[in-house]
């Protein structure tokens, strides 16, 4: 991005100070600990702070310039206005106007980043792909990920998150994707979004700006998606593992290394494609990245091999040997289905010792709170799991689901502790909770041990 500090006040409605109308400006970013020239710091108000108190640490950073929505004393350009975030929203819109380029948006409850890497690899066999950082998929992520497109990018991939009503609205009218993939409908951030119908609502709104004839590629082994009416506002293309799904994968074999599946694709195509992880869910966020690819041009047997290449995302499933216990760190993040998800890849694999889980609480789950933390234990339980540990209050009530043989912890500490105690060499051991959980401190203390 090369834009004016002159052409940022006229997209935004702002007034410039303490600047030159010339300072160029590359993108944005709102953690003052990460200025660099050529960025603007955009301060945003959060519950404990307030971006606007880091102003004068980015602009001493390096920093290009900020936004502001009052009047301060800083050492560098500002740029006055309104709302900072609905400002940043507004130049990545005018931004992404420059580009004629294809767009995919992917959202879902879960299984989001995992999708999009699948995306941009298999979309990267046949173009130069820009994708969305991390997991930089919300009102702020989303336009400073929008901004990043450049001149030689021939396609993008861009993850676009929701956790409260309206949210999609927003995000959508900066990226304007031109195809999309859902990835599934589940109860993350229920809490706020009422009910499982109108997180399908809200996460439909990623198609406002498809035409009728683009694809919106969705996980057909959903109840809420497997019959969706598009009502004409684009065309519904169903992903997964059922007989109806016109992406359909089939004869799962799960080795050492990963798994390979049978892709059978519209047309009566079919192809082999080995993936370099396990799990089922995987088999379904492939063949949406195919389905995507293929829309896009790329041939099906190239996106495929470009797939062999995927890397899991940190603390997202990542699967390691640790003094001869199988490990798996899921522990970024939680909710009913990706625990669902999880406790599948545990228990689904062969291991010389014991199936352990050491759980967490979902948080944002309102109303749902205690049903979903009960019947996780529930389907632990069903699963074969054959220790389960869990953390905090709310894990409580997982143990409570799961039943005789559940062991309690009130904290991270007492959850290792009580691990420590049992672990074994060939043992496998499921780390999980919500993020603010930070179970990945039960993580560390596995690898260190």
């Amino acid at each position: 991005m090369n834009l004016t500090l002159s052409e940022i006040a006229g997209i935004t409605g702002g007034s410039i100070i303490n600047g030159s109308p010339d300072t160029a400006v590359t993108n944005f970013f709102t953690d003052s600990r990460e200025a660099k020239p050529g960025l603007m710091f955009v301060p945003i108000k959060g519950e404990n702070t307030d971006g606007h108190d880091y102003i004068s640490s980015a602009l001493s950073g390096g920093a290009a310039a900020s936004f502001t929505d009052h009047p301060v004393e800083a050492p560098g350009p500002l740029v006055l206005v309104d709302d900072c975030r609905a400002a940043l929203q507004r130049t990545a819109e005018k931004y992404r106007e420059r580009f004629d380029i294809p767009i995919l948006g992917i959202t879902g409850s879960v299984g989001k980043t995992t999708a999009k890497e699948l995306a941009a690899l298999a979309i990267g066999a046949g173009h130069n792909v820009w994708k969305t950082p991390g997991n930089a998929n919300s009102q702020v992520g989303v336009p400073i990920t929008v901004c990043g497109i450049e001149a030689e990018h021939t396609a993008a991939v861009v993850e676009m998150g929701v956790s409260i009503p309206g949210e999609m609205e927003r995000i959508a009218r900066v990226v304007k994707p031109t195809c999309g993939i859902v990835t599934t409908i589940g109860t993350s951030h229920i809490e706020f979004m009422g009910s499982r119908e109108n997180i399908l609502r809200e996460k439909l709104r990623l198609a406002d700006y498809l035409s009728p004839e683009a694809p919106l590629f969705v996980f057909g082994d959903n109840d809420l998606l497997s019959s969706l009416d598009s009502e004409g506002r684009f065309r519904a293309v169903t992903f997964g593992l059922g007989g109806s799904c016109q992406w359909r994968g089939a004869d799962i074999i799960e080795d050492s290394l990963g798994q390979s599946f049978t892709c059978h694709a519209p047309g009566g195509r079919t192809l082999r494609v080995s993936l370099p992880v396990p799990g089922r869910h995987i088999v379904s966020d492939a063949l949406a990245a195919l389905a995507a690819a293929d829309y896009l041009g790329v041939p099906l047997e190239s996106a495929a091999r470009a797939l062999g290449g995927y890397i899991p995302p940190k603390m997202r499933q990542v699967i390691s040997d640790e003094s001869g216990v199988r490990l798996i760190d899921d522990s970024y993040n939680a909710s009913p289905d990706s625990m669902r998800t999880a406790l599948d890849l545990l228990c689904g694999r062969d291991t010389a010792g014991r199936r352990i889980a050491v759980l967490a609480g979902m948080r944002e789950l309102g109303d749902y709170t205690r049903q979903g933390h009960l019947d996780t234990g529930a389907y632990a339980r069903e699963k074969g799991l054959d220790v389960l540990i869990t953390v905090g209050e709310l894990g409580e009530i997982i143990a409570e689901g799961f039943g005789p043989g559940a062991v309690t912890a009130k904290d991270n500490a007492g959850a290792w502790e009580a691990l420590s105690k049992i672990i074994e060499p060939g043992d496998a051991v499921l780390v999980k909770g919500s993020r603010g959980m930070k179970t990945e401190e039960i993580v560390k203390k596995i690898k260190e041990r």
